[in-house]
């Protein structure tokens, strides 16, 4: 729902495309009014929205939640004071709470950036299941973190500690965790924008696997 959302709307009616196969992102309260008029009798096949009260009350059905749960820190050192923290138990509750389904922005937030500047710290980031089926976040992070020279180095150090953690809490891994396991091995540098998409797809297999079993 945006600026020319009603022209997008129509376009798409007379190519055919039919309201109730849409997805619909509504995160914006000025366009709930908007959303009411345009899909009265007739229901997206999802409406992501915010866990907010004035858009449950507006979005009635075929709702998934969408909420940032990644607790971005303004330098990755900082990560250092938080190195295991929750991070959600949506995919626990959201069922009995009357959603379609859950979503979030991953380990990356939801403010996006095209491109990064050189870091003074490396941090990889690792969401796993706990005991009790929630999902926490790990926060690997470098220790020659004085200046932005060697970025290799900073990844293998926060690597390290990453394989360390990892075979003390084995799980089968997935296809983002274990190339980072590899580059250990190997003591190879894949580049802070591989190790970025490494994350974010070891959690979405997580949560593909754990939705696919039915748990």
């Amino acid at each position: 729902m945006q600026k020319n959302a009603a022209s997008l709307l129509e376009h798409w009616s007379k190519s055919g495309v039919q309201k109730k196969d849409l997805l619909v992102i509504n995160i914006s309260r000025d366009f709930l009014d908007f959303y009411e008029k345009q899909f009265d009798g007739a229901n997206p096949c999802y409406v992501l929205i915010p866990d907010e009260s004035a858009f449950c009350r507006k979005v009635k059905r075929n709702r998934v939640i969408l909420d940032d749960k990644f607790e971005k820190q303004s330098r990755n050192a900082d990560y250092q004071d938080a190195e295991d923290e929750f991070f959600s138990d949506d995919h626990l509750y959201f069922a009995e709470d009357g959603l379609k389904g859950f979503s979030d922005y991953s380990v990356t937030g939801s403010d996006y950036q095209e491109a990064g500047l050189a870091p003074y710290a490396v941090a990889i980031h690792i969401v796993y299941f706990a005991a009790d089926k929630s999902l926490r976040i790990k926060h690997f992070v470098s220790e020659s973190n004085a200046d932005i020279s060697n970025p290799a180095k900073k990844f293998y150090e926060a690597v390290t500690k990453l394989n360390t953690w990892y075979q003390t809490n084995p799980f089968p891994p997935t296809l983002g965790l274990q190339p980072l396991i590899e580059y250990y091995n190997n003591q190879t540098y894949p580049g802070l924008g591989t190790v970025k998409k490494l994350s974010v797809m070891h959690h979405l297999e997580l949560m593909g696997k754990y939705l696919s079993e039915g748990k």
